[in-house]
């Protein structure tokens, strides 16, 4: 587990080796806008495979993606119309969707309002795993020494942490599931369900 300190001198560098980090299928952990979180490639199946061996998950758990543009919603999902409503409001920022995937099922994606998660995605070019930072059922790590503190004596560790120095205050990011005709909120976070719904019964 190496700890990266960043700042504006040497951002570059840092996430020129964060993005090798997580093309060899390795996790990242860094700041969010809401808590701090881990990213690895979501296309990865080992990657999100050690994603939920660090936090002690079932890997059968759907992971939320970091999307590295706003266009990324219309390549994944489909009948996005409620989608777009919402990310008009209140992308980027921390509210997840869960959208009917151009596959099959369903996906959980975000677009943070963090510029160093917007550019660790942007620059690997393609979805990242966003996931809180923590053990399951435990509270979510809110600076890298949190982070460090919880997961130097465990097997499983983050390759990297991106240090900038933040500790995040805010909730997680609300998830609202748009993939039906009702919309279902799956967790209250920092954007409270009701300023959702306000949103959703404007008239276009």
């Amino acid at each position: 587990m190496k700890i990266l300190k960043i700042s504006t001198t040497n951002e570059k560098e840092a996430l020129t080796e964060a993005i090798s980090v997580l093309k060899k299928g390795g996790v990242i952990a860094h700041p969010t806008e809401t808590v701090w979180g881990f990213a690895a490639d979501a296309n990865n199946k080992k990657a999100v495979r050690k994603v939920h061996k660090l936090k002690e998950t079932d890997p059968k758990k759907q992971l939320l993606w970091n999307l590295p543009s706003k266009n990324w919603l219309n390549l994944l999902g489909q009948k996005l119309c409620k989608a777009h409503k919402l990310t008009k409001k209140f992308w980027p920022g921390p509210l997840s969707l869960v959208i009917q995937s151009k596959n099959s099922g369903t996906i959980g994606v975000r677009y943070p309002d963090h510029p160093l998660s917007n550019k660790l995605a942007r620059f690997f070019g393609k979805p990242l795993i966003t996931t809180s930072a923590n053990l399951k059922n435990k509270a979510p790590a809110k600076s890298a020494e949190a982070i460090k503190k919880v997961f130097q004596n465990k097997k499983n560790q983050p390759d990297l942490i991106l240090d900038d120095g933040s500790k995040s205050k805010a909730q997680p990011s609300t998830i609202v599931d748009v993939s039906t005709r009702e919309v279902c909120l799956i967790r209250e976070g920092a954007i409270e369900f009701k300023k959702v719904l306000q949103v959703l019964a404007r008239q276009s």
